[in-house]
């Protein structure tokens, strides 16, 4: 009797159906790591221009790039699994079609992440607030003066949104607030330079004590000893962003920026 050739369930022999496999596996797994390098320097070069730590955390930017990476990522090299046979008729063109629908996916990706930057990181009134490009409407941007029209490719820009003198601009502009959630800080026509009000809105801000209601002591003791600063000489504002709140720590008697922690602000 003939030896008989074990077969696979699709009628191929076996042997030849687990080498077909791990071809694919392995093109597959090529195609997976050239596209974490990839990715990876791409994101890298937008974290460093767009999105400058901790701004990073604030603008709900480990989130936004975690899905944009896990769909280009995941996209190409399940694709290349699919459609890689040794011999194909036609792979060459299947794969060149894979690597233009990769690419597409992140150039999306990267145009959504670009628009979602922050552009201004703005003060008013009592705290600061993160404004992305998406955030401000283009016939809001065009009422700004000329250096207010510019927005930031190399992270948020520092501004102060002043609530107008005029009783009937202010009853419009918080009638828009309450009916279209056009707040100030959308409004670049207000905007000023920080400067300019540093000192006049410390009586807003908070003692670095409170710190210690909302988080760890043990982290806001290191926060202060980092400043090498007494208590006393520092004050805070939040710093309200997309998925977290960060602490803006300035001086006490100037107003001055001395740096944005990654510490609750208020109650979670």
């Amino acid at each position: 009797m003939e030896d008989s050739i074990p077969l696979s369930s699709h009628g191929r022999p076996a042997k030849a159906s687990a080498t077909s496999m791990a071809v694919r596996t392995r093109a597959a797994g090529i195609h997976l790591s050239i596209s974490v390098l990839v990715t990876a320097g791409v994101f890298a070069a937008m974290i460093a221009l767009w999105y400058p730590w901790p701004v990073f955390l604030a603008a709900g930017a480990p989130e936004l790039l975690l899905l944009v990476s896990a769909c280009d990522v995941v996209l190409g090299p399940a694709l290349t699994f699919v459609a890689f046979r040794p011999g194909k008729k036609g792979l060459k063109f299947d794969l060149a079609v894979i690597a233009m629908l990769q690419l597409s996916a992140l150039g999306y990706g990267v145009h959504t992440v670009f628009i979602a930057r922050p552009v201004f990181m703005v003060f008013a009134v009592d705290r600061f607030e993160l404004v992305s490009e998406a955030d401000i409407e283009p016939e809001q941007l065009a009422k700004a003066r000329p250096v207010y029209r510019e927005l930031s490719v190399t992270g948020p820009r520092l501004v102060a949104a002043e609530l107008p003198a005029d009783a009937g601009e202010r009853s419009t502009l918080l009638m828009a607030a309450a009916t279209q959630g056009i707040d100030l800080k959308h409004l670049p026509q207000h905007y000023s330079e920080y400067e300019v009000v540093r000192t006049k809105g410390l009586s807003k801000s908070m003692p670095v004590d409170k710190l210690r209601d909302y988080n760890d002591p043990a982290r806001v003791d290191q926060t202060l000893s980092e400043l090498a600063r007494a208590p006393q000489s520092l004050r805070y504002y939040p710093l309200r962003g997309v998925k977290r709140d960060l602490t803006v720590f300035v001086d006490a008697a100037t107003g001055e920026i001395l740096r944005i922690a990654h510490l609750a602000p208020w109650p979670r």
